[in-house]
C-alpha cells in the first residue's frame, strides 16, 4: 500500500485541518516555511525507505516527523506500518492508537494495509478501525439536500467511499431501472443545490442522479476518485431500481477536468460525459498545456459528449482546436460555445432543453452525434492541435 502512503504524506495536513474545522476547535499554530520543507523532504525519504524495504531506517524519520508536527496523524500511521513490519507489535498498536487519536480517519485503508497484516487478529485493531471510521463521520461538514417531492431520496455512507444521497423515481424496479448520472462538483463547492433539483427533470428520461454529501469540496484528489469507483458506485450499484454499469458523468470545472480523466483512462466505464467549462487538456508545464490524449480502443466511439464551453472563457480555444481531430477520430461529440459568457455555470434553459433531447437518445440506446461538418478537403492534413 506504499502508494496510498506517498498520497497521505502529502495530503494529511489537509485531512486534519478539516476535523479541527468540523470540531470547531482552535485552530493549530501557524507552521513555518522550513519546518514544513523539512517534513516534506522527510516525508519522501519514508516513501522510499518503504519501497526499499528498509523499515528500520523508517523509525527515526517519522520520530523526527512528529516531533516537527505533533498534530500531523501521517507519521505515527506509518510508524505503526515500519513497527508493525519489524515485528513490534505493542509499539504498532500504541503508534496506530496515536494516529487515529489525531484524526487519521481512512478505516479501509487501516483495514487493507497488508503492513498492519500482523495486527489484525487483536481486539484493538477492530477498536481503532471503529474510531477511525468516526473520525470519517466528522472530517467535513454533511450538508442536508434540499425536498424534493415526486422524487426518492436514498443516502448512504459506504466504507471506504464517498457519502452520497441518490435521487430517483420512486416506481423505479429490477426490471425497470432508472440509468445513474453521478455529479462531480467543481472546486470551492459541491453545487448540490443547485444541481439536485435538476433530478426531476433528469427523471422524465428515465436518469437517478447521484451526489456526495460530505467531502472536501475544494478539489477533486486521486483518493477521492477511487472511494468513487471502488466503494461508492459498487454501493449505489446494489441499490434496487438503478442501473449503475455505465453511469453518465457530469462535472463542472474541476469536476470535469475528473470526468474527462476517468473517461480517459478507461472510456468503455461510461454511458457518457456532461461537461460544463471543463477542457481536453492535462498540464505539461506551469503555464503549459497539451491535448489530452484519446483513450485507447473502440470505446471512444460509443461514449457521447455533451459540452458547455463559454464563447469568452479562454478553454474554449482547446475545445476549438481539438474538437475536428475528436470528431475524425469518431468520438460523438456535442459542443455549443455559449455567447457572451466565460468560464461560469452555463445550464440556461435553451442548453438544459438541449440535454434532454442528448439524454433522450442516450436513454434508448443512441449515440447522439451532431450533423456532419461540410466535407474537408482530401488533399488538406490537419495540424495536430499545440496548446500554449
Amino acid at each position: 500500500m506504499k502508494t496510498v502512503k506517498a498520497l497521505l504524506a502529502g495530503a494529511a495536513l489537509l485531512i486534519v485541518t478539516a476535523s479541527w474545522a468540523s470540531a470547531q476547535e482552535p485552530a493549530p499554530p501557524r507552521i513555518s516555511q522550513e519546518t514544513m520543507r523539512e517534513f516534506n523532504l522527510l516525508a519522501r525519504e519514508v516513501q522510499q525507505l518503504f519501497a526499499d524495504k528498509k523499515h528500520e531506517a523508517v523509525l527515526p524519520k517519522c520520530r523526527r516527523m512528529i516531533e516537527l508536527i505533533p498534530s500531523q496523524p501521517n507519521p505515527h500511521y506509518n510508524l505503526a506500518c515500519a513497527l508493525a513490519l519489524l515485528g513490534k507489535t505493542e509499539e504498532a498498536l500504541e503508534s496506530l492508537a496515536a494516529a487515529v487519536e489525531k484524526g487519521f480517519n481512512d478505516p479501509a485503508h487501516i483495514k487493507a494495509d497488508d503492513d498492519l497484516a500482523s495486527l489484525r487478529q487483536d481486539k484493538r485493531f477492530t477498536e481503532l478501525v471503529e474510531k477511525a471510521r468516526e473520525n470519517e463521520k466528522k472530517a467535513s461538514p454533511y450538508e442536508p439536500g434540499l425536498d424534493l417531492p415526486g422524487v426518492r431520496t436514498v443516502e448512504d455512507f459506504p466504507e471506504g467511499g464517498l457519502r452520497f444521497r441518490l435521487r430517483m423515481s420512486p416506481e423505479a424496479t429490477v426490471e425497470k431501472p432508472n440509468r445513474l448520472i453521478v455529479w462531480l462538483h467543481p472546486a470551492g463547492g459541491s453545487m448540490n443545490n443547485l444541481v439536485e433539483p435538476l433530478s426531476v427533470r433528469f427523471l422524465r428520461k428515465n436518469f437517478a442522479l447521484v451526489c456526495f454529501t460530505q467531502k472536501n469540496f475544494r478539489y477533486w484528489t486521486g483518493a477521492d476518485i477511487d472511494r468513487l469507483m471502488k466503494h461508492t458506485l459498487p454501493a449505489v450499484r446494489k441499490i434496487e431500481g438503478i442501473d449503475a454499469e455505465k453511469p453518465v458523468l457530469m462535472g463542472y470545472s474541476a469536476g470535469g477536468q475528473a470526468a474527462l480523466q476517468l473517461w480517459q483512462k478507461d472510456a468503455g466505464r461510461f454511458g457518457g460525459l456532461v461537461l460544463d467549462a471543463a477542457y481536453p487538456v492535462m498540464r505539461s508545464g506551469p503555464t503549459q498545456y497539451a491535448p489530452l490524449p484519446l483513450p485507447e480502443g473502440e470505446a471512444v466511439k460509443q461514449v457521447p459528449m455533451f459540452v458547455l464551453v463559454g464563447e469568452d472563457d479562454g478553454g474554449a480555444r482547446f475545445w476549438a482546436q481539438i474538437e475536428p481531430v475528436w470528431r475524425k477520430a469518431g468520438v460523438p461529440l456535442t459542443i455549443d460555445y455559449v455567447p457572451g459568457r466565460g468560464h461560469t455555470w452555463l445550464f440556461g434553459n435553451f442548453q438544459l432543453a438541449a440535454l434532454d433531447a442528448w439524454l433522450a437518445d442516450v436513454a434508448a440506446g443512441k449515440v447522439p452525434r451532431p450533423p456532419e461538418p461540410e466535407p474537408e478537403d482530401p488533399d488538406a492534413k490537419p495540424e495536430p492541435p499545440e496548446f500554449r
